[in-house]
């Protein structure tokens, strides 16, 4: 019996090879949409989960609860708190930290930009990372020694055994003394990591011991609570403690260490500023690694937003099969009638039909794994992940696949079952008519699902595009266009930094050179206090240490009074790092921005001259700024007070000008050599950090648009074989209103409103559901388009042409026959 159905299912699918191609062809699409999709999920959800004992690790993370300010949320720690948590909370089992430095490796002749992870000595005990060589107890126990991955070994040492040897480094913790900062730290290579997958959260290719010569972190900053220059920690409880519990009894630890009161001349409870969280270890890239973890995040926002359109899609196709199968049924009326006459029972005809289906979907399936075989390779480069599929390594995997166009099948097929196994035999072979050949009503709500899934996505794409673009052609309030990054590594004097600066400014192509401490669209965080004398209340502004060439250079305007000077004494900045700090800037001047002005309740020139309290000093605005978005168009302008702070503004930022960035840079490059010793010349772009503000939602955009062209193409394939198959339903019809005189336009005109309806109706569902989500994505964006009707109406617009142009063709082809020819076959 299952042969004569296989062979029944075979020959109706090379009988009606339209009908088949259009069934299948929308099935494997579809189903090469899931298996793509799958594909990103899982990796997405395998972070980290290959790491021995990443189940019991946690992250500690913190969130700063700054006075008049929106929360600093941050992937990241500060140093003093993991060993805090180990030492006073019996239920915390371990601790260890990791901070990311950037560095200059030297080998030879030869070196390179690395970036190495500053570890505890129980690193490798607490986050389990696999070894090659070494015992993870004592490998990091050594000072100046370093552990490397397989990678690195290869780049420095090709095939030899590195165990033993050495790589050499400048020294750390020199406070800009250009004697210590230029003699070389050797490290020798005691350990070797297996080369990490792309799915993990740490990004480290060295370890090295916090105790070592070369560890460049500032003793201050490592005892500050509020500082965490990429600082993350790790923890493991004990068996039965939970985070909650380890939370509450971190409470009054931080009131009794966390002074703020250092900072302002306020008196708050650590606990009420500083508000730590416990991230399981495996949930963080998904969660809190967008607020600065060490790789790109995930988000499962967008795992669910990836699912969801891939159910979607399918649906889509299996809308397709349940509209053409019911359709089709007139076309096996007598063969159902004639089995039933036979002895065939109900039951059995709905399993051959449902068998069909099933076949149907697993040829569909053939197809599309083929499909996903050829699109894996860009699909993999688009996202950014070395996605595979292998089909007997992912034998789950792909029994899923096989369990999921099953399951197609037998959904596209069973109403479709129901409908044909309930021809009634003596109806049919009396009428030579179908009787019900399946409800018209339940053909037309398919249709208007097919279109609802497409226009909804097709908005989605043409705001997301529409946004980007927006943001893209923002006026920031400065120019960064034609501007080179680097620093000065840490290692120059204060002359030294001076003679630098001059030496680059003679270069060819170089328009200017300015220096400062934060770069824009990096996400900088630094505060200062300030208040209003006789003010107990204090803000929260940010704080950038500029020199007095910044504003020119980036193009900001000065609203009023003037910039801060080198030549004046009274202008400098000191931090609490220097001793007695706040004396020392006593009735000095610092400049703030218009938005800090109407903070404090003044016009930009009334300002001029005022005295506040910052940090804890009296000091004067002598100048205001333009606003400037530093963040893009994501986050609103910031209150902000720029100081003019020598030591503290390292990153310079060279206007080069057009055409001649190249040349700059090498330029820059042999003037950096002879001045910074052992450190490799590192550079980056402005224009490229902004173009990456936007990267992730253009991919989104980009997606969006190919999904959105995937439904409409699945829906269309539908509507063109149901346009075929009601335009030869309804030939005696078209005759008979040809014979009382209607036009061709006219009989065009009534199939195309016939299909209208339901992508007008299609229109009522997918608007409001397009505009929840994306009144809710554009609440991302402080600089923002307004959600205009003109995209829905275009969108709607746009799926009805297209709706016309399928079914076009035939119904012009009905409308132009002769309706003799008509008449005479009925």
């Amino acid at each position: 019996m299952f042969r004569d159905y296989l062979v029944i299912a075979l020959r109706n699918i090379a009988r009606h090879k339209l009908y088949s191609f259009i069934n299948i062809a929308g099935l494997a699409v579809g189903l090469a949409c899931v298996i793509l999709i799958a594909l990103f999920v899982r990796d997405e959800l395998s972070y980290d989960k290959w790491i021995p004992g990443s189940d019991k690790l946690y992250r500690v993370e913190v969130t700063y609860h700054v006075p008049n300010r929106s929360d600093i949320v941050l992937a990241q720690t500060s140093m003093p708190l993991p060993v805090a948590m180990r030492d006073q909370i019996p239920e915390v089992r371990s601790a260890t930290r990791l901070t990311q430095q950037h560095t200059t490796m030297i080998a030879g002749d030869r070196q390179f930009s690395e970036t190495v992870a500053v570890v505890d000595p129980n690193f490798l005990q607490v986050v389990q990372l696999p070894l090659v060589t070494g015992d993870p107890r004592t490998v990091l126990s050594q000072r100046d020694t370093i552990v490397i991955s397989q990678r690195i070994a290869r780049k420095y040492f090709n095939d030899a055994d590195p165990i033993g040897k050495t790589l050499a480094t400048g020294r750390g913790r020199c406070n800009r003394d250009p004697v210590c900062a230029n003699t070389a730290v050797a490290l020798k290579v005691v350990g070797v990591m297996r080369d990490l997958p792309h799915n993990t959260q740490i990004d480290a290719d060295i370890l090295m011991p916090a105790d070592s010569l070369a560890d460049h972190s500032d003793p201050i900053q490592n005892r500050n609570w509020f500082s965490n220059n990429m600082n993350f920690g790790y923890v493991t409880l004990t068996p039965g403690a939970t985070p909650a519990q380890v939370l509450a009894k971190l409470k009054p630890i931080l009131d009794r260490y966390v002074d703020l009161s250092k900072f302002v001349n306020v008196k708050i409870p650590g606990s009420q500023v500083l508000d730590p969280r416990l991230t399981h270890f495996q949930d963080a890239h998904l969660t809190t690694d967008r607020y600065g973890g060490m790789k790109p995040p995930g988000s499962m926002t967008t795992l669910y937003g990836m699912g969801v359109i891939g159910l979607l899609i399918l649906l889509v196709a299996c809308f397709n099969f349940m509209n053409l199968a019911t359709a089709r049924a007139t076309m096996r009326a007598r063969e159902i009638s004639l089995r039933k006459c036979v002895g065939a029972t109900r039951g059995q005809l709905m399993i051959q039909f449902l068998g069909e289906s099933v076949v149907i979907a697993l040829i569909a399936l053939v197809l599309a794994l083929a499909l996903a075989e050829v699109l894996l390779p860009a699909y993999a480069s688009f996202l950014g992940a070395p996605l595979a599929l292998h089909y007997l390594a992912d034998w789950p995997l792909m029994l899923a696949f096989i369990s999921i166009a099953i399951l197609a099948g037998l959904l596209g097929g069973l109403y479709p079952a129901l409908v044909i196994s309930g021809f009634r035999p003596a109806a049919v072979l009396r009428s030579n008519q179908s009787g019900n050949p399946g409800s018209g009503a339940l053909r037309t709500g398919l249709v208007v699902l097919q279109f609802a899934v497409s226009i909804g996505l097709g908005i989605a794409a043409m705001v997301v595009f529409q946004q980007i673009d927006f943001a893209r052609h923002l006026d920031l309030g400065f120019r960064h266009d034609n501007i080179v990054i680097t620093d000065t590594g840490g290692r120059l004097s204060r002359e030294g930094v001076d003679s630098y600066v001059r030496a680059l400014a003679k270069g060819p192509g170089i328009l200017g050179v300015t220096r400062s401490s934060f770069i824009a669209f990096s996400g900088d965080n630094n505060t200062l206090p300030t208040q209003k004398p006789g003010d107990p209340q204090f803000l929260s502004p940010t704080n950038y240490a500029i020199t007095p060439d910044y504003f020119s250079l980036y193009g900001v305007k000065i609203l009023a009074g003037r910039v801060l000077s080198d030549h004046r004494s009274d202008d400098e900045f000191h931090t609490f790092e220097e001793e007695n700090y706040a004396a020392r800037n006593e009735g000095h001047n610092v400049m703030v921005n218009a938005a800090l002005a109407r903070v404090l309740g003044y016009a930009p020139a009334d300002i001029i001259g005022k005295t506040f309290i910052f940090g804890k000093s009296h000091m004067r605005v002598v100048g205001v700024a333009a606003d400037i978005l530093v963040d893009g168009a994501r986050n609103p302008v910031m209150p902000t007070v720029f100081d003019y702070r020598p030591n503290g503004a390292q990153n310079l930022s060279i206007r080069v000008q057009a055409g001649r960035t190249q040349e700059a840079i090498a330029y820059i490059d042999r003037v950096s050599r002879s001045f910074i010793h052992n450190v490799a010349f590192s550079h980056h772009i402005l224009d490229d950090s902004y173009e990456k503000l936007y990267q992730a939602d253009r991919k989104q955009g980009q997606m969006f648009a190919v999904f959105v062209a995937i439904a409409i193409a699945i829906a269309c394939m539908g509507l063109f074989g149901l346009a075929a198959f009601t335009a030869g339903r309804r030939t005696k019809e078209i005759g008979i209103r040809k014979v009382f005189g209607a036009r061709v336009r006219d009989v065009v005109f009534l199939l195309l409103w016939q299909f209208s309806i339901p992508v007008m109706i299609a229109n009522l569902i997918a608007w409001p559901v397009a505009w929840y989500y994306l009144h809710g994505w554009l609440q991302g964006f402080a600089y923002r388009i307004p959600l205009s009707p003109l995209y829905f109406l275009g969108a709607g617009a746009l799926a009805l042409v297209i709706a016309w142009a399928t079914i076009f063709a035939h119904a012009h082809r009905v409308a132009r026959a002769n309706p003799i020819n008509a008449l005479r076959y009925e």
